[in-house]
């Protein structure tokens, strides 16, 4: 793995990290947002059976999505500045998306259909398809869009070891993760 395609490695866990520390307080002082994004960054490090965590946090997924990570980015630069960048609604695109492309891909992908949508990342389809997802987005006001663009830069710049566009825009964390958000997301408007 390439010293680059390591650091981006290392950034999604970061961030994620960073949030849990920092905790769902609305203000966080500054001391605590030092001492949250510091210990992030030693808890990656720490040895475990012989390997750091971030280690086998890689083994896990190696290749982060430029989604996740410009959402958890975008979630710790709101945090830490108390404001609001995304509108609810474009939050609710962005896990939207997320659990279409996780159903689009994981269940076909694993055979249960005769066509396997992971093929299309080798060739243009796919990178057409999210710009053009991208432009529709940005064109109607979704700020969502430009992290939509995130996969084309990531993966043009080969921030990834993976040369599939898919690993670019999803990854099983961000896919379950937006999986489970829907579903809680259905359940809350069954119940009212």
């Amino acid at each position: 793995m390439h010293h680059l395609q390591q650091i981006y490695a290392g950034l999604a866990p970061w961030l994620a990290i960073s949030l849990l520390l920092l905790g769902r307080s609305p203000y966080c002082g500054r001391e605590r947002i030092i001492v949250s994004l510091l210990l992030s960054l030693v808890l990656l490090w720490i040895p475990i059976g012989g390997f750091s965590s971030f280690r086998w946090i890689t083994v896990l997924e190696p290749n982060p999505s430029f989604i996740l990570t410009g959402l958890l980015a975008l979630r710790l630069i709101e945090k830490l500045g108390n404001q609001q960048i995304f509108q609810l609604s474009e939050w609710r695109t962005a896990w939207l998306f997320g659990a279409v492309a996780a159903l689009v891909l994981y269940p076909m992908g694993l055979g249960l259909t005769m066509v396997d949508p992971y093929a299309w990342g080798w060739g243009p389809t796919m990178p057409i398809a999210t710009t053009l997802i991208a432009t529709v987005l940005l064109l109607r006001g979704n700020r969502f869009g430009a992290i939509l663009l995130l996969p084309l830069i990531g993966f043009r710049l080969h921030f990834q070891e993976s040369w599939n566009f898919w690993d670019a825009v999803v990854d099983p964390f961000y896919a379950f993760s937006a999986l489970l958000l829907l579903a809680f997301s259905l359940i809350r408007k069954r119940k009212s």
